[in-house]
């Protein structure tokens, strides 16, 4: 059995604790506060405390941390039992003192027993008085244990006045029997009373346990019908102010007959509310008409130490027996159950009430605060609030006198609680407000009670700042204005940062230069004010030239200074009615708005390339940095922004691709040509899904026995829209676009499929060039494409040759190198195309791993006119047998040309004297064919007569000279 202190200011609670406890078989103490608790605390040394928190004289929380700071007394246990208003709060505040068990009023009967069985070391229901032999059915009630012990006493009470007759010699059987009768009739009284009792109990445990008031009324009527053994049963209860009716009920009468009489405090049962103690009739009572025929009558106020609560009434029906004074006794238990479960139920709607206020702003949450300032603890709590909240609060009494700031009003406006304490609010006043405003707000404020808005104040050193601030009234209980409290934020950081989001969404925030949406609001009045004007406007689209490598070299800082300091400059030379935009990146935008003619505009223009090539400085580098520009011309070229913008754009792509470092006006042939270049985009972008690509194959004949030895697969495009797309035009826009690598894959692929179909149909085994773009290469994905190629289609590698010109070696030397060291330790044949037209470096010749050497056909066109050429193929050709290397020809047309070729040593030749490229169902036809190449019989009858000496010169001696 264990001790348990029991601590709350109000004796209801106490006995509701105490009346649920006391059959657990633990003792029980009881104290009103937290002084009397200390001192039963020392004089009793409980094992656990339960106790309230808001109490008068000494709250739960000082009572705890005193108890703690007592080292004999800090390791009691403690539950905290209270009407919570802020969970967070209560809880934290609990932590802090050592107290881990917080419930709340009002708890369930079983969260009690829980907490308290959890804090003693108990298993649910541990502890509890157990009947000596329950039944299998159960265990016995309180009812049936005190019937049980009533009859034993009864057994042992008999036996015990027995042997007291025999004692004194008093053998008269009948004064035997009577004082025993006599005693079973006191007896059967007491189990009478032990089961009213029991149905008491039971009636206490289910009033607590309910939330809602009518299932609370109608458990009560239930139950005083059954313990007072009554035909009518009422029961009134009244409202927080006591005035009006909240609740009407009644069990065998109907309750609206009461309802006139229910506050009239000259007739039952409304005068039951001024009797201070229970009113008994034995001849029935004065009652509404239609009342059922009644004798006896019990009525009581429902009422604690401070509240009315109502009135109860029990009346028995006509012939009953008169209630007597035990029912009187009872009635009044009755009563007072039901104002501790009314009670509750009536804290329970405050803390749910108050739980929703929490959430508002912090004006209803001070309203609430002051709401109980019956409490010093709650008091405190609103304290801490006021303190913690970031936001600036005010009250003032209803004369608008301030009493009362907290710190962040200080933080904001700069003065201390002192200096504005019974001082006017208009102190803080900015000026800034007419008379006419503040009239306003206090027409607001008596109208509703309340206003919320944005005002500007002034602060104690002068400056003037927004705030948004909410007024509300505090009205008392007869509805006057008692005081009114302001929350207020101030919003100058919230202003800046909206200014600042509305400029940077207007403008380049590295430059701070107006962005392309003000630059076209811009356009359009430009364009208006020209159009009216019968003027011109010329707009100036300018990029830096390679401003990536400087981003590269130095890094991007330096690179956003270059772009800063480059806005400065065209700054400098926009006029006051131009515009200067940054549309992001390197590209920038000069509105010219005053032009006379074009020979102003090329001043213009050439002002503003010489100023941005000036040197700059950047991390101690001198830069030198050039510009190229496009120009559009309003109304020529455009007759809004987004034609204007466009024509530019297509003349600074031209003035790039021209060279940069200068300027193009804007031509009409320069948009056919882009209009074109993006159709080509889109519909070379669908190509591949719709198959409108094909390969054809072109031969190439080896001179020393006229046969095909092997063949070079050719791209074509032929578009159901655009007709046949020549490679020219659509290699160069993929690599541009980065087709190129889906395009390029597919190519690879499919010359190694048809070349594998063509050997499985019998076809002699030749040789396929593929050409590989240098995008491939800088990829890294040549070697991976080429080796899945060859394991779909099952071709093997010695018959597949990468085709690669110089600009490959030239990009990445050493990423080309390791790439084409895998595809040669695969077997792949190497071959580099279009020898002579680029750098020609004979260091990468005798570097990279290749197998044959292509002179390009500008240099065999011209082989029999031009000694440069002819001399150019004929080192070519010596060089590339020197290295070990296969040469081939291309673009072999002439008999002349192949004559030429063969006396110089040439291995072989491709072009239209022995075939143009062919589709592969006739590059199949030609291979089943065994066509050959003729030969010249000899060199005097292929070569003109009117050769030039310097040509002939270059060819070696003939075997028969």
């Amino acid at each position: 059995m264990s001790t348990i202190l029991i601590v709350d200011d109000r004796p209801s609670n106490r006995r509701y604790l105490s009346a649920l406890l006391g059959h657990t078989g633990h003792r029980l103490l009881e104290a009103y506060d937290g002084a009397h608790a200390l001192a039963q605390v020392r004089a009793g040394r409980p094992d656990l405390i339960i106790t309230d928190i808001l109490m008068p004289a000494m709250d739960g929380y000082e009572f705890v941390q005193q108890l703690r700071a007592d080292p004999e007394l800090a390791a009691t246990r403690v539950i905290f039992y209270s009407a919570i208003y802020a969970v967070s709060e209560t809880t934290a505040l609990a932590r802090s003192c050592g107290v881990t068990r917080v419930l709340a009023k009002p708890a369930d009967p079983e969260d009690i027993l829980a907490a308290v069985h959890g804090e003693l070391g108990l298993a649910a229901g541990a502890g509890v008085r157990q009947a000596a032999a329950p039944p299998d059915d159960g265990a016995p009630g309180l009812v049936e244990d005190m019937g049980s012990s009533i009859d034993d006493a009864l057994v042992s009470a008999r036996q015990a006045l027995g042997a007291v007759l025999q004692r004194h010699g008093a053998t008269d059987a009948a004064l035997g029997a009577d004082l025993g009768a006599l005693l079973g009739e006191r007896m059967s009284g007491l189990r009478s009373l032990a089961a009213r009792l029991g149905a008491m109990e039971d009636m206490s445990l289910r009033l607590t346990g309910e939330r809602n008031a009518d299932a609370m009324i109608g458990v009560f009527l239930q139950a005083a019908a059954t313990i007072l053994d009554c035909a009518c049963v009422a029961v009134c209860l009244l409202d927080s102010g006591e005035q009006r009716v909240r609740h009407l009920a009644a069990r065998g009468v109907d309750s609206a007959l009461l309802a006139g009489r229910a506050l009239d405090p000259r007739q039952l049962p409304g005068a039951l509310l001024h009797q201070h103690l229970a009113l008994r009739l034995q001849d029935g009572a004065a009652l509404p008409d239609g009342h059922p025929a009644v004798d006896g009558f019990l009525g009581l106020a429902i009422r604690d130490r401070n509240h009315l609560y109502g009135w109860m009434y029990c009346a028995r029906a006509r012939g009953a027996a008169p209630f007597s004074h035990e029912d009187e006794r009872i009635g009044v238990t009755l009563g007072a159950q039901l104002a501790v479960a009314y009670e509750n139920l009536g804290l329970y709607e405050v803390v749910q009430r108050h739980a929703a206020q929490l959430q508002l702003e912090a004006a209803a949450r001070v309203q609430a605060d002051r709401a109980l300032r019956d409490s010093e603890q709650r008091l405190r709590l609103s304290a801490r609030i006021l303190e913690s909240t970031q936001e600036s609060i005010m009250m003032t009494d209803a004369q608008a006198c301030i009493i009362a700031v907290n710190p962040a009003f200080e933080h904001i406006t700069g003065y201390s609680e002192a200096e504005v304490i019974g001082r006017n609010p208009s102190l803080l006043q900015s000026g800034r407000h007419d008379s006419a405003f503040y009239r306003a707000i206090w027409a607001s404020l008596s109208a509703s009670g309340q206003w919320r808005g944005e005002i500007t104040n002034r602060r104690k050193n002068g400056q003037v700042y927004p705030e948004r601030i909410s007024i509300n009234a505090v009205r008392g209980a007869g509805g006057v204005v008692d005081a009114y409290v302001s929350v207020s934020s101030d919003i100058s950081a919230l202003k800046a940062a909206h200014h600042q989001v509305d400029f940077l969404s207007n403008h380049d925030p590295l430059t701070l230069l107006p962005n392309r949406a003000v630059l076209v609001e811009r356009m359009q009045q430009a364009i208006a004010s020209a159009r009216h004007g019968d003027r011109q406007i010329a707009l100036l689209l300018f990029n830096i030239d390679r401003l990536q490598r400087i981003n590269d070299s130095l890094g991007h800082e330096a690179g956003d200074a270059l772009l800063r300091e480059v806005a400065r400059r065209a700054g400098m030379l926009a006029g006051p009615a131009d515009a200067l935009a940054h549309l992001g990146s390197d590209e920038f935008v000069l509105l010219l708005t005053e032009c006379l003619d074009s020979d102003a505009i090329i001043v213009a223009v050439r002002r503003l390339i010489d100023e941005i090539a000036l040197p700059f400085q950047a991390d101690g580098h001198e830069l030198i940095v050039t510009t190229s520009v496009g120009i559009s011309i309003y109304p020529r070229d455009g007759a809004n922004p987004s034609e204007l913008l466009k024509a530019a754009d297509v003349a600074l792509s031209h003035m790039k691709d021209a060279g940069r470092n200068g300027f193009r006006f804007f031509k009409g042939e320069m948009n056919a040509h882009a209009l074109r270049w993006m159709a080509l985009e889109t519909h070379l972008r669908r190509a591949i899904e719709r198959k409108e690509l094909s390969l054809h194959y072109q031969p190439q004949v080896a001179l020393g026995s006229g046969r095909m030895c092997s063949m070079e697969a050719l791209l074509r495009w032929n578009s159901p829209e655009l007709g046949q797309v020549g490679p020219g035009d659509f290699i160069a826009l993929a690599e541009d676009t980065g087709l190129i690598l889906p395009i390029g894959n597919w190519v690879i692929r499919e010359a190694c499929m048809q070349n594998k179909a063509w050997q499985d149909a019998g076809l002699p085994p030749l040789k396929v060039a593929v050409n590989v773009s240098a995008h491939q290469f800088t990829a890294g994905t040549v070697p991976s494409v080429v080796r899945e190629a060859l394991r779909e289609s099952g071709l093997a590698p010695q018959y597949l040759e990468i085709e690669l010109t110089e600009s490959v070696m030239m990009r990445d030397s050493e990423a080309a190198e390791i790439q084409l060291a895998e595809l040669t330790g695969m077997g792949v044949s190497i071959s580099l195309d279009d020898f002579g037209t680029g750098y020609s470096s004979l260091g990468y010749l005798s570097r990279f791993m290749l197998d044959k050497l292509k002179i390009d056909q500008s240099f065999v066109r011209n082989i029999i006119s031009d000694p440069r050429s002819a001399a150019i193929a004929q080192a070519t050709i010596a060089l590339a047998h020197g290295l070990s290397l296969t040469v081939v020809a291309e673009g072999v047309e002439t008999v002349e040309q192949l004559a030429f070729l063969q006396r110089i040593g040439c291995d072989q030749v491709q072009g239209y004297l022995f075939s143009r490229p062919l589709a592969a169902n006739a590059m199949a036809t030609l291979m089943a064919s065994d066509a050959r190449l003729t030969l010249p019989a000899s060199l005097a009858e292929a070569l003109p007569r009117s050769l030039p000496g310097s040509v002939a010169d270059a060819l070696p001696a003939s075997p028969k000279e």
